[in-house]
């Protein structure tokens, strides 16, 4: 199973008069920004978590006088370009929290060289019914669920996590928000943590929708029973039998009728103005609905034709995803033996990304970038199409139900006008009188007990669908039941290797806190937004309660390091180290510490990203350290006067 990354390849942040304010290389491992207090570290910091889809507008004065940043990251294994702009309020004191997020595919040499004016793809923050958000497009590359429109689950909410700030309270575990939610903070958590499972979510919502409909259709059935107290006039086929002996006693009455007026001798031709009005009723109801027959018929053709398409469009996306998995397998092989002379290559001294023969640079990300762009292109054409497709499934649906509708009147009118044609109005004796008014009764009872068939009907139709929803909800709790066991399994194992990992940086601080030293627990509660050792009500000072929280964050991080199944991507980045009066010798300490740890975990594929203003003395050098050593005069961002 491959790790879900994100890496920083490059930043770049380019000032109003379109001059580089800051342009630096990062790579994996770790990046240590260094430099005096005030000097701009923690603002690069969050220009990070502002380019990877932070909402975040409280830049200090330096930064609100810059553009634009820029990043080249690595998602995955692909190379992608993100730009967003400093759209400033009207004031100038403030950056608009909710800009768009600008995607190329390809990295900062491809797009420079690009000359395409649509290079660029715009997203906004936030979802639709018919766009996607930026969010939408990084989960996809990151492999997370693409949650709806309506959710509150973001690039910025996955941050929270993954960005330590200086400005949130020492007790808020994630980046502090005014108006948090404890079930967003659960999901992120969950997603992170490689515990959230879409299918389950799914179940849960429509567990929450079976268990309201039973309710509602309960209440349906109680009131129902209110009008249906009689267990005959619950029943359909009951009542349609009393409507058949009804109607042939109709019958039977206007045979009578008709031969009485036979008898009579009396041959009176049908009133032409009510003959005629029938005759017409009947004629339009046919071509209405005729009309409306045609429509279903056309409108299935379509129907047809959209699903066809989208099959098309789906057999193209797996060919695709096919390509990507050749070109991958491909990328892998490597020759051992020079093709030339035989001898074996020498593997130890070629830099990564560079011919194993030649030492030349090689950069297959591209391929997979331009496959990927399609992909998207592809899914947005299915999505438009599935969208015609339902709202033709409904129109189809509406039509059918107009044609009932026309079908039934059309009937009625129909007997109507049999019944004027057969009957020759005569002199109105008292036996047809008599017939006539009987006739005129049992009409009425057939009205109220069509009525009462229609009650009858939604009665049953209440009852089936109940019991169809019962079956479905004992099979949907189940399913439930067992997927909760299997993460619940798993993320004991996950906090397993979190408690370990917290433990162990808590035994490794400098000797300033016993709690610490002894500590043999350690956990973390993302729904109370706290993380605690044994008690989580003791009272610590303001350095050793910054001191737990940064070990809460970075013990996530190191688990997710470890633990290949996490779906934290591998990344944490954090501003000033010395924070709430931690102690520099503190700080080195917990530096050297972290380092130590990440080299017995072995596993390279992780990017931590730290400011300080006291970075320890062995982590000094090129390996580990990002650009200049700032200071009040040589600060972060080169801002010219």
């Amino acid at each position: 199973m491959m790790q879900n990354n994100l890496f920083l390849r490059r930043l770049v942040i380019l000032t109003e008069q379109d001059n580089v304010a800051y342009d630096e290389k990062f790579h994996r491992g770790v990046n240590i920004i260094r430099g005096q207090n005030s000097s701009g570290k923690s603002t690069i910091i969050r220009f990070i978590f502002y380019i990877l889809g932070g909402c975040y507008g409280d830049f200090v004065p330096e930064a609100l006088r810059c553009k634009l940043v820029m990043a080249e990251v690595e998602i995955n294994g692909q190379i992608l370009m993100l730009k967003r702009y400093l759209e400033k309020t009207e004031d100038g004191s403030k950056v608009n929290r909710k800009t768009p997020l600008y995607i190329y595919y390809g990295s900062m040499a491809e797009c420079k060289n690009d000359r395409k004016p649509e290079k660029w793809q715009k997203y906004g923050y936030n979802t639709t019914a018919d766009r996607r958000s930026f969010s939408n497009v990084l989960f996809e590359i990151m492999g997370l669920p693409e949650f709806k429109a309506d959710s509150n689950i973001t690039m910025h909410q996955i941050l929270r996590l993954i960005y330590l700030d200086q400005e949130s309270p020492l007790s808020s575990l994630f980046f502090f928000e005014i108006f948090d939610k404890e079930i967003i903070r659960e999901t992120v958590a969950e997603l992170l943590m490689g515990l959230y499972n879409e299918n389950l979510s799914s179940d849960k919502l429509t567990q929450i929708e079976i268990n309201k409909r039973i309710d509602e259709i309960k209440q349906s059935i109680k009131i129902s029973l209110e009008f249906l107290s009689d267990p005959t006039q619950q029943s359909p086929t009951i009542i349609k039998r009393f409507i058949s002996s009804l109607s042939d006693e109709i019958q039977r009455i206007t045979e009578e009728v008709s031969s009485l007026r036979k008898s009579d001798m009396t041959n009176h031709k049908v009133q032409s103005l009510e003959y005629q009005r029938l005759r017409l009723e009947v004629t339009k109801l046919r071509s209405n609905y005729v009309g409306i027959d045609d429509k279903i018929e056309l409108l299935k053709a379509d129907i047809e034709d959209s699903n066809y398409f989208i099959k098309t469009l789906e057999k193209k996306i797996s060919a695709l995803d096919r390509s990507i998995a050749t070109r991958t397998y491909f990328d892998k092989l490597h020759l051992a033996y020079c093709p030339e002379c035989l001898s074996k290559i020498d593997e130890d001294n070629v830099e990564e990304g560079h011919c194993r023969l030649c030492k030349s640079p090689i950069d297959n990300s591209k391929g997979k970038s331009q496959a990927i762009r399609i992909k998207l292109e592809l899914e947005f054409q299915i999505r438009e199409s599935q969208s015609l497709l339902n709202n033709n499934n409904k129109v189809l649906q509406e039509l059918k139900t107009q044609r009932k509708g026309y079908k039934d009147q059309l009937n009625v009118a129909q007997k109507q006008y049999d019944t004027a044609i057969s009957h020759v109005r005569s002199t109105r004796e008292e036996q047809i009188d008599k017939l006539i008014q009987d006739k005129g009764y049992k009409e009425g009872e057939i009205r109220q007990y069509q009525t009462m068939l229609e009650q009858a009907e939604k009665y049953e139709k209440l009852v089936n669908e109940l019991k169809e929803l019962k079956t479905k909800k004992d099979k949907l709790d189940s399913r439930i039941k067992n997927a909760e066991l299997k993460i619940k399994q798993k993320r004991i194992q996950i906090e397993n290797v979190i408690t370990m990992n917290g433990v162990y940086l808590l035994k490794n601080d400098q000797d300033r806190q016993a709690e610490f030293r002894n500590a043999t627990s350690f956990k973390m509660d993302f729904g109370q937004n706290v993380a605690y050792m044994t008690d989580r009500h003791v009272k610590l000072s303001a350095s050793s309660s910054f001191y737990l929280k940064m070990t809460a964050r970075f013990a996530l991080f190191l688990a997710s390091v470890e633990t290949e199944t996490m779906m934290y991507p591998r990344l944490i980045f954090s501003d000033n180290m010395e924070d709430k009066g931690l102690e520099e010798n503190r700080s080195r300490n917990f530096q050297s510490t972290l380092i130590k740890r990440l080299a017995d975990i072995g596993n390279p594929n992780y990017q931590v990203i730290f400011a300080t203003s006291s970075i320890a003395k062995e982590l000094d050098n090129p390996e580990y350290t990002i650009g200049e050593y700032y200071t009040e005069e040589n600060k972060s961002l080169k801002i010219k006067c």
